[in-house]
């Protein structure tokens, strides 16, 4: 073979190989602009979504500004000092208000209750005892929480061989020093409730019954008194907490 022949094949192969890495390289150039092109419309997407987002927040920052007037204008006239300061003061003066707003919250001041018990007995008479009521306390290991009594109760055969008690009972703040001025919540923790009548026989069978225990004159706790044998003559109401957890 004589050199010009091997030399214009050394040409021939150089020249592929050439165009080889130039469309190699054209290819992969081609494949970054592809990925390039959708990475772009990711992020310009991404932007989008973004921009959305704060066009939102921008507005939804402008309508609680706008809620926010009337507060701005009563803590500035309440309070002295700069904005944010009398806006503070003002949600602090909102958040013990809330206490007083939440019954559960409040200061125990006044409580009554109203309970009807019925026991298995064939004891006849429907009578009102002036001189022998009843007890109802919350209690918490051992020691009386809330406190009421009543001089007075009512006890009556209904013809079925069960005799209906019932008393209206009012506070003794002087047997209620744990939770008088306390919050209501308090008597959340109670072991149990106790009830109890004077004329009512010991050991007596209680069937059924129930108490509405009202707090502060606004809260009404309503109990059911489950079927038991009398503790001497305390009747025991054990599921407080559930109640209290109800009424949030």
């Amino acid at each position: 073979m004589s050199k010009k022949g091997s030399l214009g094949k050394t040409v021939i192969a150089a020249i592929i190989t050439a165009v080889a890495i130039i469309v190699v390289a054209g290819m992969q150039i081609w494949n970054n602009r592809t990925q390039v092109y959708r990475d772009n419309k990711t992020y310009q997407a991404e932007i989008t979504k973004l921009n959305n987002e704060l066009i939102n927040k921008n507005a939804e920052i402008g309508r609680l500004e706008t809620q926010l007037i009337p507060f701005k204008t009563i803590a500035l006239e309440k309070y002295t000092g700069p904005e944010n300061e009398a806006l503070k003061k003002l949600a602090n003066e909102l958040e013990q208000l809330k206490n007083y707003v939440n019954p559960i919250l409040k200061p125990i001041v006044s409580a009554s209750a109203n309970v009807e018990v019925i026991i298995k007995s064939d004891e006849q008479g429907d009578t009102r005892y002036m001189s022998e009521g009843g007890i109802l306390a919350f209690v918490k290991n051992r020691q009386i929480l809330l406190f009421t009594s009543t001089k007075e109760s009512n006890v009556r055969q209904n013809g079925k061989g069960e005799v209906v008690y019932n008393g209206d009972y009012q506070i003794e703040t002087n047997k209620s020093a744990l939770s008088i001025g306390k919050s209501v919540e308090i008597l959340k923790d109670s072991d149990f409730i106790q009830i109890q009548f004077d004329h009512m026989p010991e050991n007596s069978e209680v069937l059924r019954g129930n108490a509405s225990i009202v707090i502060n004159g606004d809260l009404r706790l309503n109990f059911e008194i489950l079927p038991q044998k009398t503790q001497g003559k305390a009747i025991l109401i054990k599921d407080v907490e559930k109640k209290f957890n109800q009424l949030n």
